[in-house]
């Protein structure tokens, strides 16, 4: 799982906060990212086999309580990371189809819920679909799959997978 490794280099990674580095109580969005990342790996590599995923580390946003300049400190920050995969043109399945898979895989492994929102089970007007699904204390999952009409002409599936941590502690700080 080179993915999960790369984890540890992200910042914040690690459960000591130093000294004088805050509370050392409660997960760490780190800690939330690693318990939600395999079991979505696995899923998007189900629904889609032999595809292997773009993987990309969106960043965290500062969510803890107020700062001096109107915005929030980094005692907590909520973290972003993305997976996307493009199938081939021979892959006929519905967007429905491709999040729906990826929502039953994660649903099955158990602590996974199906978050409903509105909208989730109808594709917009490009025929995007999206779905949710939380991690109770991690996080949630954004599943998003829609038709994607190359340069070429060529309609490829294409999958993707939000995660979002909660908003959680910062051990760096």
């Amino acid at each position: 799982m080179a993915a999960l490794s790369s984890c540890s280099a992200l910042p914040g990674s690690g459960s000591d906060p130093g000294p004088g580095k805050g509370d050392a109580s409660g997960p760490t969005y780190q800690e939330a990212l690693e318990a939600m990342l395999p079991g979505v790996q696995e899923a998007v590599r189900q629904v889609m086999p032999g595809v292997e995923p773009g993987e990309l580390s969106k960043g965290g946003t500062n969510c803890g309580g107020p700062d001096f300049s109107d915005g929030k400190d980094a005692s907590k920050v909520r973290f972003e990371y993305q997976l996307d995969l493009t199938g081939p043109s021979s892959d006929r399945r519905t967007p429905q189809e491709l999040a729906s898979g990826v929502v039953t895989h994660l649903t099955g492994r158990g602590g996974w819920e199906v978050e409903q929102r509105e909208g989730s089970d109808t594709p917009d007007p490009s025929g995007m679909v999206t779905k949710y699904v939380k991690k109770q204390g991690s996080g949630l999952v954004v599943v998003r799959a829609y038709p994607f009409t190359t340069t070429s002409g060529e309609v490829v599936p294409k999958l993707g997978a939000d995660i979002l941590t909660d908003c959680l502690r910062n051990p760096k700080y």
